[in-house]
């Protein structure tokens, strides 16, 4: 596992955020709702892959706030720090995390399915944006009681 950024955010209480590729419209505002409150606080980290068109828009609203935020990779770490991350990341907000071996920058289904694991297991609670039982993200939710979803 390779690292970059703030490893003290790990110490701080971790929220996994998921959400699948398509969401049902209704989860939308609670899940930027959610997002806006949660990017107040300074004690608390968010770690996703940041993958999904949902998932980046709660990116986009976390890296205007103070809270922490754990990206983790389902590629090789970066080796130059993406621009939206850049300003969070001077001011020590965000950490990176790449648990894959492969050498190759392109994703697959399985590296994706085990960073979600990672997510999850090192997560304090999950939150999801519209979660079905038919949903490749439904067992995650599976691995804990403190889970909400929108």
């Amino acid at each position: 596992m390779e690292t970059l950024g703030n490893t003290s955010l790990l110490e701080r209480k971790k929220i996994g955020y998921f959400a699948s590729g398509i969401i049902a419209s209704l989860s939308v505002l609670p899940t930027l709702d959610w997002a806006t409150e949660v990017a107040k606080h300074d004690d608390v980290a968010i770690v996703s892959g940041f993958h999904s068109k949902m998932e980046r828009e709660v990116l986009d609203i976390l890296l205007r706030g103070r809270c922490g935020i754990i990206c983790v990779l389902a590629r090789p770490i970066y080796k130059v720090i993406p621009e939206k991350y850049r300003d969070a990341f001077a001011q020590d907000r965000v950490l990176f995390i790449s648990n894959s071996s492969s050498k190759s920058t392109m994703t697959s289904r399985h590296l994706c399915q085990k960073r979600n694991e990672y997510i999850a297991s090192i997560s304090d609670e999950l939150v999801f944006s519209s979660l079905t039982p038919t949903s490749s993200l439904y067992p995650l939710s599976q691995l804990t009681t403190r889970v909400s979803i929108f």
